[in-house]
């Protein structure tokens, strides 16, 4: 948080950065974004360093932004934001659809972001008056105290530019030297910005197709056929009941909506409880809770407690479905508690990182079990010795693919 005294704050970061009473020559801002920059910082870090490194430079930077587009489907891309008299560094979403409002319509940087452009509005002096008036945002940075507002695009990605924006609070504005160094450094800036863009952008994806845990571990090189751990673990299957006969008579942007809110009901509390979805099959979700270094008793709870927030979930969706006419989901989930292999499994060219055993089978052989048990949830024997929680047991039954019957165990009634 910055003092009372934003100069005091300036200061110090300067110090911290450049070194106070020790001059950077021009190109020492360059060196260090394609050296140290580009190896060691990343988004706001990077950006928030090379903010204060130019103030040291000398050029009396007041407020500066850099937005950088991304692959989500939520998010179309991110903006870092830094304030040299505030002294912090911002770093915000952009949702999609934001490309649809006034702000975005009514922004200085539009040309900019969708052709490339460089924009500047020298807005202390009487001929910026237009922009301003078009540009409200113009007129909220001058009457803050900017002076002087230079805008300019990076590389473009997806049809879209990368753009940083430069203000100052100089009286004068920018000189002729201070937007050449601004246009020196865009280049090198601009290739810096493309990697961590790009590594991002893969992070992204890869957490979305894969799961969180799965693809920092596909980023972090575990990509060889058979590689991978045995752990202990909780699983959980799910499964739609009666999904062919809907699928069979709904039309398909209703099927793939109902898909949609079935797997948002069950996803988000497993992700809120710790866990991983490691797939979706057709209308089912297989998830796990990795023991790991906490006790078996709190990965049981987390499962059990995910699972129960799912089927209220479901609940609340069906409320929702009753009130527009349509039928209800029925779900049924199986928790079990054992050992698997979880790694790399596939093809030469052609891998799913996944959980895999006797263990994954059981528990899919639980979440098919609650039909005839007539019962949402139902657990194993080694899940219910682990549960904290009192738990009913339904007495032993057959289970294809084993040849005693299993104790299975559901919640009190």
């Amino acid at each position: 948080m910055p003092t009372e005294d934003p100069r005091t704050d300036f200061l110090a970061k300067v110090d911290e950065y450049v070194g106070v009473g020790r001059p950077i020559a021009g190109g020492d801002v360059f060196d260090w974004v394609l050296t140290r920059g580009r190896t060691t910082l990343r988004g706001i870090a990077l950006f928030d360093e090379l903010c204060w490194r130019i103030v040291g430079q000398g050029l009396p930077l007041w407020r500066a932004t850099f937005s950088t587009p991304t692959l989500h489907p939520q998010l179309l891309g991110y903006n870092y934001r830094w304030w040299r008299d505030r002294g912090i560094a911002e770093e915000y979403q952009v949702l999609r659809g934001v490309d649809q409002t006034a702000d975005y319509r009514e922004s200085p940087i539009r040309s900019v972001m969708e052709r490339g452009e460089s924009v500047r509005y020298r807005l202390a002096l009487p001929e910026a008056e237009p922009a301003i008036v078009a540009f409200p945002m113009l007129g909220r940075l001058r009457d803050a105290g900017a002076t002087d507002y230079f805008a300019c695009a990076l590389t473009s990605f997806n049809g879209r530019f990368q753009t940083t924006t430069w203000s100052t609070d100089r009286a004068s504005g920018f000189t002729a030297g201070d937007i050449a160094f601004i246009e020196r450094l865009v280049p090198a800036l601009a290739a810096v910005a493309d990697a961590k863009v790009t590594q991002r952008i893969a992070g992204t994806l890869l957490n979305i197709y894969l799961g969180r845990s799965i693809g920092s571990r596909v980023l972090d090189g575990e990509i060889r056929r058979g590689y991978g751990e045995r752990l202990r673990a909780v699983l959980m299957a799910t499964d739609l009941r009666g999904f062919t006969a809907l699928s069979d008579r709904l039309p398909g942007e209703e099927l793939i909506e109902l898909l949609d809110d079935y797997f948002e009901a069950v996803t988000q509390p497993v992700q809120s409880e710790g866990g991983e979805v490691l797939k979706f099959i057709g209308d089912g979700v297989l998830a796990i809770f990795a023991v790991g270094d906490r006790p078996e008793t709190a990965a049981a709870a987390a499962a059990l407690k995910a699972a129960r927030e799912s089927l209220a979930r479901l609940d609340a969706l069906n409320r929702v479905r009753a009130k527009m006419g349509r039928a209800p989901l029925r779900v049924g989930v199986g928790l079990h508690l054992g050992e698997v292999f979880y790694g790399n499994v596939g093809a030469s060219d052609r891998l799913d990182f996944t959980a895999i055993g006797p263990a994954v089978n059981l528990t899919s052989r639980l979440e098919n079990l609650t039909k005839r048990l007539e019962r949402p949830l139902l657990v194993s024997d080694d899940f219910a010795r682990a549960c904290p929680e009192p738990l009913v047991s339904l007495g032993f039954h057959p289970v294809r693919g084993y040849s005693e019957p299993a104790e299975i165990f559901g919640l009190p009634a």
